[in-house]
This record gives structure tokens, C-alpha cells and sequence, in this order.
């Protein structure tokens, strides 16, 4: 992704986060997202951004200045019989919101610039030198954390899962709090983001252990 700022149309969504290579299923219902749904589809390249609405200020362009997000393709558009629209969007990288503004259709569009996350494009699908391939923390405290939770796993499909691939994906799912889904997103690595969600796994476990430091 070259160093430039560009404009995207921007869907903002309590508690969800994208990541570049991820897939993000939507289900979309209100009217000025059905809107920004059918403006990106009549562009060639069917981008949408994905920010946390972390001041809560949704109807409010000024409040997603300076917001890291993360922009996505339409590769799957559904029309249901309710008259919503069931889309998947495919993460192909962070970017940091410049300016906004509320337009005609009721949903905002931002200048953003992917200056700092000039390797997201290069990272997808080529992690040989990720250092914790083989590191047994991430499934056992993910074990620990659902039990805690009490949600419900498929602990086949997890365990035929590599580290790499699962990083993302409970990144995104895991019911974490905003806080935590934006540090992950941040995070200015695969590694460094892997040690961050160990962490956060282990500490609502047992928050008040010191021994649950990650070492690396």
C-alpha cells in the first residue's frame, strides 16, 4: 500500500475491530449504512473502513479524527428478504483517520493515510518468521479463558489451527473490551500482537497474578 491519503466511507462499529487478511461478516440494517453499502458497490474498489467509535460520538465526524481503523473489500454482498444487506468485507489494511465528514447519504467518509502501515499488505499470508509458532500459552489460556467465560468452543477446529491463524481470529471475535480490541489492532506487529493477546487472555483469567507475565 503506497504512501498516500485517500477517502473511504466509514462504518463504525462498538467493539469490532477488522485485521489486514481477516474476513468480517456484517449484517447491514440501518439506512444510512444500507446507503454507504450501495455507494461502495458502485465503485471499483469497494473499500470500506471499519473504526471503533471509541468517544461515542457516532453522528459526529469530528470524533473519529486521529481513529486507527482498518479498510476492507466487499468480496460477498447478500440482499435478504428483510431488506438488509449481508456483506463480508477482507481487511487489507490499518490506516489512520485524517479529517471527516457527514455527506448527503448520512454516513461519514474520512481522509485517511496508511503512512504508518506501509507492511500490512506485505504481512498477509507471509509470516516465516513468526517466533511463536510453536509456543503452547495461546490455546491453553484460550482453554482457561472460555471455560471462565463459559462459552461454547470447538476445540477441533482450534486445535487444527497454527498459532498464526488463530491470532486474528480471537482477536476479532473474543468479546474483549474496546480498549483491548484497540491495542490489539494497533499492534505494530504479528508477534507483538500475539504477546498482547495472551496477556489479555491470562489477565481476565487471573488478573491479580504477577506470575502471568508473558516473558519474551
Amino acid at each position: 500500500m503506497k504512501n498516500i491519503n485517500f477517502e473511504i466511507p466509514i462504518f463504525p462499529l462498538d467493539g469490532v475491530i477488522l485485521l489486514p487478511g481477516s474476513l468480517l461478516p456484517l449484517n447491514v440494517f440501518e439506512k444510512r449504512y444500507l446507503n454507504m453499502v450501495e455507494d461502495s458497490l458502485k465503485t471499483d474498489s469497494r473499500f470500506i473502513g471499519i473504526v471503533q467509535p471509541l468517544m461515542k460520538k457516532q453522528d459526529k465526524a469530528s470524533s473519529f479524527k486521529n481513529i486507527v481503523g482498518c479498510f476492507g473489500k466487499i468480496i460477498k454482498f447478500q440482499e435478504t428478504e428483510q431488506n438488509t444487506y449481508l456483506i463480508s468485507i477482507k481487511g487489507l489494511s490499518r490506516f489512520k483517520i485524517i479529517d471527516s465528514n457527514l455527506v448527503k447519504r448520512g454516513y461519514i467518509n474520512s481522509i485517511v493515510s496508511t503512512s504508518n502501515f506501509q507492511n500490512d499488505a506485505d504481512i498477509i499470508g507471509n509470516n516465516k518468521n513468526f517466533k511463536f509458532a510453536d509456543d503452547k500459552r495461546l490455546k491453553a489460556n484460550l482453554k482457561s479463558y472460555l471455560q471462565a467465560k463459559k462459552l461454547d468452543s470447538d476445540w477441533t477446529y482450534i486445535n487444527s489451527c497454527s498459532n498464526v491463524n488463530l491470532i486474528n481470529q480471537l482477536s476479532m471475535i473474543c468479546p474483549f473490551s474496546a480498549h483491548e480490541k484497540q491495542m490489539l489492532l494497533e499492534s505494530s506487529s504479528i508477534d507483538e500482537r500475539y504477546i498482547l493477546l495472551v496477556s489479555i487472555l491470562q489477565n481476565t483469567v487471573n488478573p491479580n497474578e504477577e506470575k502471568n507475565q508473558f516473558k519474551h
